[in-house]
């Protein structure tokens, strides 16, 4: 996984490790099959007959598009830089946008984690159950960042060359609803109808694998992952993950 080689980049950029790349030719990438394969169709395939049926795209489309387009012409001579730390230590970061989506009312959930200077591993997807309120959501991106932290740290246990990893992971979150209900040994009146399989979080916390710690809003670098930012505060953050354009090192 990228992830597992961008941790092993950022301890050899801290040890200033030397770093050979090799690759292996796999003859079943290339490989010629003999028998027939069938496969389901892809979802929202469209054929000649219900072509007139699919809605065109709107304006805000357009503008979306755009904008992404806009963005990747930006960020073209950006690249991720691990060095500057005098310690390895992982941190992690997690947020969320309350109800996003307005067809479904479906909240953003964020997380990142940060290796010597520089971020190792990151998602941003959206929820994939309802949120009652902002510290529901908080909770539901959190209980996620939670068990990637818990890979993370045997991943990098096995390694045997970062010894903070046997400490617990600090994880920010900046909603302190969520950081009181991660901390509860059980679930209150208030939690119940959260979907079981959230509550991880808590047994993660419970058993020291993990530390869930208060960071203010503006300085929480997940922000970015779930909803759209001023230029400053969004090149902020991404300097704090480790993102640097190429002019700045020529």
């Amino acid at each position: 996984m990228f992830k597992s080689i961008r941790i092993l980049l950022a301890i050899a950029a801290f040890h200033d490790y030397e770093i050979w790349q090799m690759d292996v030719k796999t003859a079943f990438l290339n490989g010629k099959l003999e028998v027939d394969v069938y496969m389901t169709q892809p979802e929202g395939f469209v054929t000649p007959e219900n072509a007139g049926k699919v809605a065109n795209p709107g304006e805000g489309h357009w503008v979306a598009v755009k904008n992404i387009l806009k963005y990747l012409r930006r960020t073209k001579d950006v690249f991720l830089v691990y060095g500057g730390e005098e310690q390895l230590s992982i941190k992690g970061y997690t947020d969320a946008s309350f109800q996003t989506d307005k067809d479904d009312s479906r909240s953003q959930s964020g997380f990142v984690f940060r290796l010597n200077g520089g971020a190792v591993s990151w998602k941003s997807s959206k929820q994939d159950t309802v949120a009652d309120s902002t510290t529901e959501a908080q909770y539901i991106a959190a209980s996620e960042a939670a068990k990637e932290a818990v890979w993370i740290k045997k991943f990098v246990t096995e390694l045997g060359v970062v010894p903070s990893i046997s400490d617990a992971l600090e994880l920010y979150c900046d909603n302190n609803g969520a950081i009181a209900l991660a901390k509860e040994p059980k679930s209150h009146q208030r939690s119940k109808h959260i979907l079981r399989r959230f509550h991880l979080i808590r047994e993660i916390v419970d058993r020291g694998d993990v530390e869930i710690c208060k960071v203010h809003t503006d300085d929480n670098i997940a922000d970015p992952l779930t909803k759209p930012l001023s230029q400053q505060k969004h090149d902020r953050h991404t300097e704090s993950l480790g993102i640097r354009y190429v002019s700045d090192w020529s």
